[in-house]
């Protein structure tokens, strides 16, 4: 594959898999204590990860759990959190000024704060009550943070006797990278000559939904509009007909996201009318991709096989509009 460090890729995603041990230590201790709910606490794609996280345990338990943009959450006052909440943060380089800042506040309220992050003894690691470290980077940060909360949250449910094929799930878990380096090989010939053909594409629609949601909304806002600076904009598909459509012109790209849970409908609809407008339409589906795991597992891993998939658009992307992914004019470079 164009691009790609196989070996590196594969340590990336074994190191988070290897911290199986840990998390579930954690988890055993804050079931064995008692909470009352979870907070996903992010920003930007640390925020979008969290969105099937949270779909996931509203569909199949009955923990009570929400998904929080950091900077917000701080000002909110939100009436259900309390020193009782669980607070889950995820972070590349552990001194995003709005997740220390949260992650602080939750720690001075008494929760416990529950931190992955990929750059040890950073800033926000003195606000952990439990810290999990392993290295990734931007292009695989993404395996690494779900690999970390589809273990944790296997864990608590299987802890409330709502997830029976746990153990299995886990020992299959071994096979991830191979599955996930398998979905970017099917879809690498099709992202690349996407990327040919749209390296002058000057606006994106990108629709998701359900546990795929939250991907939508990270590649549209974090890859093609931070990293490409091209106009985007994530739909959630049950919300299509509600306004965007009226923008469906026949040129229109459309990039639709595929997963395997109950909202694939919801996809057909809006497949079935863009076809009728627009001839620019490429489907990521994650049906394609043979993997050992039961259709519930799979349904769980969708948004991190997904991701892998749309990597490969991002390097091509990155190649063909000589636009580095890690050029920015603002992210960073400035004060705000």
């Amino acid at each position: 594959m164009y691009n790609f460090d196989y070996q590196r890729y594969e340590n990336v995603v074994k190191s988070a898999i290897g911290l199986r041990s840990e998390i579930e230590k954690a988890a055993d201790i804050v079931c064995k204590e008692g909470f009352s709910n979870i907070f996903f606490i992010g920003c930007g794609g640390t925020y979008a990860h969290s969105l099937p996280m949270k779909y996931w345990l509203d569909t199949e338990s009955d923990i009570e759990s929400y998904s929080m943009i950091a900077s917000e959450f701080m000002v909110m006052k939100h009436k259900q959190f309390s020193k009782d909440s669980l607070c889950i943060f995820s972070t590349r380089s552990g001194n995003t000024k709005e997740i220390v800042e949260a992650a602080k506040f939750c720690q001075d309220a008494g929760a416990r704060t529950l931190i992955y992050v990929s750059n040890d003894n950073t800033p926000v690691c003195q606000y952990a009550t439990y810290k999990f470290f392993s290295f990734a980077e931007d292009d695989c940060l993404c395996e690494a943070i779900y690999t970390y909360m589809i273990i944790l949250l296997s864990r608590i449910l299987k802890n409330r006797n709502q997830f029976d094929n746990y153990d299995t799930f886990m020992k299959q878990l071994e096979e991830l990278p191979n599955v996930l380096i398998n979905a970017k090989k099917t879809y690498e010939k099709r992202t690349e000559e996407l990327a040919i053909k749209h390296k002058n594409t000057d606006y994106h629609m990108v629709v998701g939904s359900g546990m795929l949601w939250g991907e939508a909304y990270d590649y549209a806002m974090c890859i093609l509009e931070e990293m490409q600076w091209i106009k985007t904009k994530s739909i959630h598909a049950a919300e299509f007909f509600h306004g965007t459509l009226e923008l469906l012109e026949k040129d229109t790209s459309m990039i639709l996201l595929y997963g395997e849970d109950e909202t694939r409908p919801l996809m057909d609809r809006v497949l079935n009318f863009s076809k009728k407008i627009t001839d620019n339409i490429f489907i990521f589906d994650t049906k394609e991709i043979d993997s050992p795991f039961d259709a519930k597992c799979r349904k769980i891993l969708s948004p991190m096989i997904v991701y892998a998939m749309e990597e490969r658009l991002s390097c091509f992307l990155e190649r063909e509009r000589n636009h580095p992914l890690t050029t920015r004019r603002y992210y960073r470079q400035m004060e705000y």
